[in-house]
């Protein structure tokens, strides 16, 4: 349905990745933050840049921009990282995940449909919905938090998560 649009009254968070303006709607993200300290285990795939502690659950740190294929892998750099917000979203199948984003831009109301892109641009997986209107004149590409992990990927940050999760319980007992 290329063209078509498909009625929407939501606010969207707009965010920079590599030189293109994106959106996720707002009710799927819990909060911008800065980067806490993160543990990155033995064996953990390249988009994941680490686990941190948010009260008592354990939330996965993503790199957006490396997960879809924006950018290539490099090591995690603390001083870069620590001028890029994480996007806290979830939790999605029962796992909070928070992506790392170049910039947060604004929250706006968006001020007309969703266009469908061409179906020979859009990405494998289905992440991107379409161009989005937003608000003051401004278009971003609107992303579907759903479809931004895959099944196999949320197996595999699951179970790195309980690894980790029954590592600290070794050293817990350890100070019994």
């Amino acid at each position: 349905m290329e063209g078509s649009k498909a009625p929407v009254s939501v606010a969207v968070v707009i965010f920079r990745l590599v030189d293109t303006c994106y959106g996720l709607p707002a009710s799927a993200v819990r909060e911008c933050m800065p980067m806490p300290a993160l543990v990155r285990p033995p064996g953990t795939p390249p988009p994941v840049l680490g686990f941190f502690r948010l009260g008592a659950e354990r939330v996965v740190a993503i790199d957006l921009a490396v997960l879809l294929g924006l950018r290539g892998w490099n090591p995690p750099d603390d001083a870069a990282m620590l001028y890029r917000p994480l996007l806290l979203c979830g939790p999605a199948a029962g796992m909070k995940v928070a992506f790392m984003v170049d910039s947060v831009l604004d929250v706006r109301q968006m001020a007309g449909g969703v266009t469908a892109l061409p179906a020979d641009s859009m990405p494998e997986g289905g992440w991107l919905v379409g161009d989005v209107e937003l608000a003051g004149g401004m278009t971003a590409l609107l992303m579907d938090p759903d479809r931004l992990l895959m099944e196999r990927e949320r197996q595999r940050i699951e179970a790195l998560a309980l690894e980790a999760a029954l590592r600290d319980a070794l050293w817990e007992r350890a100070d019994d």
